[in-house]
């Protein structure tokens, strides 16, 4: 993907922001994917995986600490 960038420092830092929104959003998806598996299915090893899930994306500041916390009770109040 071409930069708008001009000057080498600024070119290196957008490269370096492309790469870090594409491992974000892999992140994120890996999350929601795990989330969606465990709906489906509530097991308790799903149930495993997807709060782990969250609690990487929560520590990478991909969502707010809130939100994680909201969304594993949800899980667990499905698991039963």
């Amino acid at each position: 993907m071409k930069t708008l960038a001009n000057i080498k420092s600024a070119i290196k830092r957008a490269e370096l922001n492309i790469k870090a929104n594409e491992k974000n959003s892999a992140q994120k998806s890996a999350m929601r994917t795990a989330i969606k598996a465990f709906e489906a299915n509530p097991t308790e090893e799903l149930y495993r995986a997807a709060s782990s899930s969250i609690d990487k994306a929560e520590s990478k500041g991909l969502i707010h600490a809130n939100k994680a916390s909201r969304d594993k009770a949800r899980l667990a109040a499905k698991l039963g």
